[in-house]
């Protein structure tokens, strides 16, 4: 009798992950699909600037982190429809929200209800951490009357808890999912997961003609977060909706169904589309997809601080919110920012508009994320974007908008770590081998990045991010130009100082990348012997710049997008001329004889000044 019952709920299609008892599921109590039932997470889950550690579920589409009034055909929430703080506008996550019922009678009804089940990953309960990475793994089913989850999950004796091999392969392909549909969601790592399952419900006033018609809805809510609980990501998934509203015979004028993120109390909602098809039916949910290069019926967001919609969208007017990231940014430019915009054709061109300053060309990552490599911009503050195609509507409303917070390069979060920056100042230098780290996951192989439209690798493709790295030593200087009445700045690139290999391994995408700088070698000078002894002077501070090489380049003068450090001096590239850099090894009295140079020539630079 057992086979028949695990067949029964064995059913998933393309765009849910499994679900059921067979994948660990419970079902919410039938006494409780109305007003909710409310399970433990057994850890904090980030929404909407609050910390969670419960969540109530109810068959009327929702995910609720307060008391829920539906008296009346609608469910209100949001600042527009309550009365805050005379009424309540409860918290919540709402995949589908109107009034539901779960069909009790009728080959529906066997297969029907609302299956939930929390995930987590083994390190969480001191397990070994390179036990639980199942990479190779399957998503193979695990047995119905296999163990418990209160023997895999120390401290959770709730059943609905999973704790094993297949959570943390459940977890890592979660991850891959975001990498792939969300700009930044490379760096993040899924800890927990929360997946509730909607099955076969049908409108709370629907008869057995209209369930029996197919007017029923299957749909899926994935909330994801991280151990820390700082960041938060919602997947939702859209199998069937048959139906726009609570109402009868395909009627949607009572009770209509909304799709939406609350952060409760007046804080702000946000809809799941907010295009003009999905306000005239619902329903379009299951057919447009935020990944529509993945699947159909797919969404993403992040919901930690605030909602920011990810994947892409069809929006073409108004204005939308983009998802930028990094949104804080070196001024110097030269480095790339992904961006959730508009769904992307590859047959199109797209540039990122930058207030009162040049445009960004953008390359095609995948139908959801565009890569933009941004100009020097040369100022302190936030700056409106605006993205576009150059044909078709670039002319017409900007829809998709966002912000990024330009900063020096002191103060830029994704800047070259180069430790100790009073070191580099220093005369003699304090050590010859100096630190480097970066996080190899901000580079990708530009010659699989230019054939991604042939090829069409998965971001989250480890191969992807194989490439040589140089590390470049660029000059700064500037001249009073009588012209335009200012100084004009100089960027030049001096010299490289070593090649490294970027690390594309599975830990490296969370871990940095360690290296060292031998500051008594230099790979290719880009200045000749006459610069290096008369012009290299005049570059007064510089900073490092970490690149993928660029094949033939002899000069130097066009670098890839990479990462830059905060200035430097750059006094330690100074040598009298029989000692350039041409040995790997200087005795201690070659060491004083640069020391000396540096000191004199310091001196006579003062004095010229």
């Amino acid at each position: 009798m057992t086979i028949p019952y695990i067949n029964i709920y064995r059913h998933f299609t393309v765009n849910l992950v499994p679900f059921g008892p067979e994948a660990g599921d419970l079902k919410v109590n039938p006494g409780m699909l109305t007003s909710g039932q409310t399970i433990d997470l057994h850890m904090f889950f980030p929404f909407y600037g609050g910390l969670y550690n419960y969540t109530t579920i109810s068959v009327n589409g929702y995910l609720a982190f307060a008391t829920v009034l539906d008296q009346g055909p609608t469910i209100n929430v949001g600042p527009q429809s309550t009365d805050w703080p005379r009424q309540q506008d409860p918290a919540m996550i709402a995949p589908y929200l109107c009034k539901q019922q779960i069909p009790q009678s009728g080959n529906p009804a066997l297969r029907a209800g609302i299956f939930y089940r929390l995930i987590l990953r083994q390190s969480l309960f001191g397990r070994e951490s390179g036990s639980n990475m199942n990479l190779g793994g399957t998503m193979q089913s695990s047995s119905f009357f296999g163990q418990s989850a209160a023997q895999a999950c120390p401290g959770t004796p709730d059943s609905y808890a999973r704790c094993d091999a297949q959570s943390d392969y459940f977890l890592d392909e979660m991850m891959r999912w975001i990498q792939d549909g969300v700009a930044g969601g490379s760096m993040f790592r899924a800890d927990a997961a929360l997946v509730v399952t909607w099955h076969n419900t049908a409108s709370a006033i629907a008869g057995r003609s209209d369930i029996d018609a197919g007017q029923s809805a299957t749909y899926q809510a994935i909330w994801l977060t991280d151990q820390p609980g700082r960041l938060s990501y919602v997947i939702l998934n859209y199998d069937r909706l048959g139906f726009d509203a609570q109402d009868v015979r395909a009627n949607s004028r009572l009770g209509r169904c909304r799709a939406l993120f609350n952060g409760g109390n007046h804080t702000g909602i946000v809809e799941v589309d907010p295009t003009q098809p999905y306000k005239n039916s619902p329903k379009i949910l299951a057919q447009r997809s935020g990944v529509p290069d993945v699947v159909r019926g797919r969404y993403m967001f992040r919901v930690d601080d605030i909602v920011r919609p990810a994947g892409c969208s069809n929006k073409t007017g108004g204005t939308y919110p983009m998802m930028i990231y990094p949104n804080i940014v070196n001024m110097l430019g030269e480095m790339s920012v992904d961006v959730n915009a508009m769904c992307l054709d590859r047959s199109q061109t797209y540039i990122l508009m930058i207030e009162e300053r040049e445009v960004a060309t953008c390359n095609i990552l995948n139908a959801a994320i565009a890569r933009c490599n941004l100009p020097k911009i040369y100022d302190w503050g936030t700056k409106t974007v605006y993205f576009q195609p150059q044909t078709g509507f670039a002319n017409d409303d900007k829809a998709f908008v966002g912000y990024i917070y330009f900063v020096p390069p002191t103060l830029d979060p994704q800047r070259l770590d180069i430790g100790n920056l009073y070191e580099w100042y220093k005369n003699p230098m304090t050590s010859s081998l100096m630190p480097i780290s970066w996080y190899p996951r901000n580079f990708t192989n530009p010659e699989l990045f230019n054939t991604l439209n042939q090829m069409g690798p998965r971001i989250s493709d480890d191969a992807l991010y194989g490439v040589q790295l140089g590390l470049y030593v660029i000059g700064y200087r500037e001249y009073k130009d009588d012209e335009i009445k200012k100084f004009r700045p100089e960027h030049r690139t001096l010299a490289r100082l070593a090649t490294y290999t970027n690390r594309n391994g599975f830990d490296y995408r969370w871990r940095p990348q360690e290296e060292v700088i031998n500051l008594n070698q230099v790979q290719q000078w880009y200045m000749t012997d006459w610069e290096r002894w008369n012009t290299l002077y005049t570059y007064r501070v510089g900073y490092f710049k970490l690149a993928p090489i660029r094949p033939n380049d002899l000069n130097g003068t066009e670098l890839l997008s990479g990462l830059v450090s905060a200035p430097i001096s750059l006094h330690w590239l100074w040598s009298p001329e029989d000692n350039r850099f041409g040995q790997s090894t200087f005795s201690q009295q070659e060491r004083d004889q640069r020391t000396e140079f540096v000191s004199r020539k310091s001196m006579e630079m003062c004095h010229d000044w």
